[in-house]
């Protein structure tokens, strides 16, 4: 009696299961949001592409950007999704508070460090200039798929298990820095994670990780592809 009382107060299990996608032929919102921005801007879909969207200039020179101006991550009005299907532990509101986005942000520029500056191929700058590119990326949409891993989300210390941590959505946008002209608007969803395991802060911030590191690698294959490295 006394082992089931521990058991009951101190761990529940949660089992929570990504939602199914019923079809794979529709065009996602952020996808539909950076065509919309792309037509406006005359960029062009990229057809063989790493990412949901890469829209390019036409005639852009790629290759003449050697620094980069990095703004920084943007945070400021990230959609949080509650995805269907799911049992959200106390149903709370998901938010991020500021730890969160020190830590989005840290990961965002340690995965541009280690992707496009620490091989030399390009230098950082705090300057606009004719070989400079301003690179400014956007956190759109995170849907989770349980309550947060806080006091708020899970009072009772519940374990929570989850097939991934959910989804985030990115937009990269690429411009010449002394016209302010763009060169490219790319947007992606990545799945945070695929496999059953315990969802908690500690998994759910590798995730995170891990995506980051996964766009800023495919962004490197982008842009050397655009300027003719190989």
């Amino acid at each position: 009696m006394k082992t089931m009382k521990r058991t009951m107060t101190t761990i529940a299990l949660v089992v929570l299961a990504a939602s199914a996608v019923t079809g794979c032929s529709f065009t996602k919102p952020h996808e539909k949001n950076a065509q919309l921005k792309a037509d406006k801007a005359g960029l062009t879909a990229v057809e063989k592409t790493r990412f949901d969207g890469t829209f390019i200039a036409k005639g852009a020179e790629f290759s003449q950007y050697k620094k980069l101006l990095v703004e920084q991550l943007d945070l400021s009005d990230v959609k949080i999704r509650k995805q269907s299907g799911t049992n959200m532990v106390d149903d709370t509101p998901w938010e991020l508070n500021d730890t969160d986005r020190r830590y989005y942000s840290e990961r965002y520029t340690e995965a541009l460090m280690n992707n496009l500056i620490a091989d030399g191929t390009y230098a950082t700058v705090v300057e606009a200039g004719p070989d400079v590119m301003t690179v400014s990326a956007k956190v759109l949409e995170i849907a989770p798929l349980a309550s947060k891993d806080d006091m708020k989300g899970r009072p009772n210390r519940m374990k929570v298990y989850s097939e991934g941590m959910g989804t985030m959505t990115l937009e990269i946008s690429l411009y010449d820095s002394v016209s302010g002209k763009p060169l490219a608007i790319i947007t992606d969803q990545r799945d945070l994670g695929k496999i059953w395991e315990e969802n908690n802060r500690v998994t759910n911030n590798i995730q995170v990780r891990l995506a980051f590191n996964h766009w800023l690698r495919n962004l490197r294959t982008e842009l050397d592809k655009a300027s003719d490295r190989h």
